[in-house]
């Protein structure tokens, strides 16, 4: 009897080796097939991003200029989310201190305010999903094109503080602050980027406040449970 049980029981062993050798393999090949995904959606974004810089070079009229180049850098954040994921062993979420970072080198190079505007990610490493990190992206990228454009005037230094920060509850609290003239606008929503903002805020079950006091700050809160 005993003997019996010992060879049922390493037939049984064989067999869960064998089945989780199997869905190891199984995952890895998954996995390397969502990084090719990933990498192949940065690489078509890299190129749609391309193209709308050779139209604006072939434009005049500064107004549809800047109304590209806007255009692109939205590209262009959407773009580094599928970089980073492509980049990372987990593909189910972005770490968005480094992603921020990233996005802001962009932001800064395509407004050449590198030598002039400092860009500060006051803020712990915090893992997000990607539904979740896309529309954050597009938002940062929003009020920094905003700052860039209002708050430093003829050629005026200064610095751009962001935070973002998850509370107990796993919401979302986020900041961008400059020190700017302090006028932004921006929460009202009037032009393209106010709308995409208020829009995105939505999304994410947001609400957003501006406070102009040494500069313009606002503030987002997201209700991450209620978006879901």
């Amino acid at each position: 009897m005993l003997a019996v049980l010992l060879f049922f029981g390493y037939r049984s062993y064989r067999a869960r080796t064998r089945n989780n050798l199997w869905l190891a393999a199984k995952n890895a090949e998954n996995e390397l097939l969502l990084k090719e995904i990933h990498h192949r959606v940065k690489n078509n974004l890299e190129i749609v991003s391309s193209l709308l810089a050779l139209q604006s070079a072939q434009i005049d009229d500064q107004g549809i200029k800047d109304a590209m180049q806007e255009g692109q850098n939205r590209v262009q954040s959407i773009g580094i989310v599928h970089q980073k994921l492509y980049q990372r062993d987990n593909l189910a979420a972005i770490e968005m201190k480094d992603y921020f970072l990233n996005l802001s080198e962009s932001i800064l190079d395509s407004f050449g305010a590198e030598d002039r505007v400092t860009i500060e990610c006051a803020m712990d490493q915090l893992d997000v999903d990607i539904d979740t990190a896309v529309p954050l992206g597009l938002i940062v990228n929003e009020l920094l094109t905003n700052t860039l454009k209002y708050a430093f005037p003829d050629g005026r230094k200064g610095i751009v503080r962001i935070k973002l920060e998850k509370n107990l509850a796993g919401n979302l609290h986020l900041e961008v602050a400059d020190d700017g003239i302090g006028k932004s606008g921006l929460t009202k929503g009037t032009g393209f980027g106010g709308q995409l903002v208020s829009l995105l805020t939505r999304q994410l079950s947001g609400s957003m406040r501006e406070e102009v006091k040494n500069g313009t700050t606002i503030y987002i809160d997201f209700n991450l449970k209620k978006a879901a």
